[in-house]
């Protein structure tokens, strides 16, 4: 039995849409559909739909925020086949993922293929699949969500142009590998997927597969030479950024002596701490 979670509303309604365009393609398919009604209700439906040991399809339909929620909804991630149909704004695990916005063909690979072993993180207790970040990426995400006439990876781009504007390093330490160092960054990123932000490659050699987190953090840029930062982030060549660090590792702690805000899958969290692992191949998702 195939069970999709679908947010109707996801991609200025692209996820009602998406609904009508599968269904038909499914009558010889055992499936149930489910529509989320509210904020946290696709992890509530995940958690009762896995609430057996017995295996089970569970097909997200969404974007990055629904696939998130779903993944937390999942009593043991390692007795489910975890699907995705992309319908938000962003879609940014399913580029790297290599998975088609196109309904159809994205149904076709759940119907025809096979399900992978997927990376996935944990953050002191919640799960994330694309990227967990503190910093710069935070406030633009606060501004994103103020946004009323742009959508998707166009009003990222404004808030993210808006937001360093006015946004101050803020100072933190790493610990790593059994070592300490401070950072006073414009932004610090556990990655497994290789974007955030509809398409803004902050981790552009990430592989969702390879057991290790993608570790970027910037340090202060002086605001003269922002604008030549920027275009190499969108360029997919903020590795090459004198002031970046990169490295690839199993775990991330990031400690700061005041409370810093941190985002996972573009979700928002107060008061989690930043305590990041990579759990390699537990996840068996449908993708190429």
């Amino acid at each position: 039995m195939l069970h999709f979670i679908c947010n109707p509303l996801s991609g200025d309604s692209a996820g009602e849409r998406a609904c009508r365009a599968i269904e038909p393609l499914l009558r010889e398919a055992p499936h149930a559909f489910h529509i989320t009604r509210a904020r946290g209700e696709a992890t509530a439906i995940a958690r009762q739909l896995t609430s057996s040991p017995d295996e089970a399809d569970i097909i997200a339909m969404g974007g990055d925020g629904t696939l998130h929620e779903v993944l937390n909804g999942l009593r043991d991630p390692s007795r489910v086949r975890l699907g995705l149909i992309p319908c938000g704004s962003g879609n940014d695990f399913a580029a790297t993922a290599g998975i088609p916005t196109d309904p159809a063909r994205a149904l076709s690979l759940i119907l025809t293929g096979a399900a992978k072993p997927t990376d996935y993180l944990d953050c002191a207790g919640t799960r994330g699949i694309n990227a967990i970040g503190t910093g710069i990426d935070v406030d633009i995400l606060r501004r994103y969500a103020s946004m009323k006439r742009l959508k998707g990876s166009a009003a990222y781009l404004a808030s993210l142009i808006l937001t360093v504007a006015s946004y101050a390093p803020r100072r933190f330490s790493e610990v790593a590998d059994g070592q300490t160092l401070p950072h006073e960054a414009l932004i610090a990123c556990a990655a497994n997927g290789k974007s955030f932000g509809g398409g803004i490659p902050i981790a552009p050699e990430a592989e969702i597969d390879d057991g290790l987190l993608d570790v970027v953090i910037v340090d202060g840029i002086k605001k003269p030479a922002i604008p030549g930062a920027f275009i190499k982030l969108m360029k997919r060549r903020v590795l090459t950024l004198k002031q970046t660090s990169f490295k690839r590792q199993t775990r991330l702690t990031v400690i700061a002596d005041t409370p810093m805000p941190l985002q996972i899958d573009g979700e928002i969290y107060e008061n989690l701490p930043f305590d990041v692992r990579l759990i390699h191949g537990e996840l068996r998702f449908y993708r190429p």
